[in-house]
């Protein structure tokens, strides 16, 4: 659980305390209270199963995701990009059908 949280709270600054670093996450994860937090890093809730380290691990799986998509976003803006620059009327279908994945990935596409 403590990687789960320290990847939550993001690198710990010069001069931040680790209560501050803690604190951090109840912003991310509205659910969990601080003190919440600092039970499961300190080992005082050892259940895996918790509903505040469900909530934790939920949480890291979004961010997670939404990492996956934006760098997937970015190969798929640089292969569109490489099209259009060899022979953008000749490879027009392939661009289109990706700048439409592109729009879903982003949320844009409303159908």
């Amino acid at each position: 659980m403590r990687e789960e949280i320290a990847f939550l709270a993001g690198p710990r600054e010069w001069g931040v305390t680790r209560e501050s670093w803690l604190n951090s996450i109840t912003a991310k994860v509205p659910t969990v209270t601080f003190r919440t937090i600092k039970a499961l890093w300190y080992g005082e809730i050892v259940d895996h199963d918790h509903w505040a380290a469900r909530d934790i691990r939920r949480a890291v799986e979004v961010i997670k995701a939404q990492r996956e998509a934006a760098a997937y976003a970015a190969q798929l803006e640089s292969l569109i990009g490489g099209l259009n620059v060899t022979d953008p009327n000749f490879h027009e279908p392939t661009i289109a059908a990706l700048v439409g994945s592109l729009r879903k990935l982003r949320g844009q596409d409303r159908a």
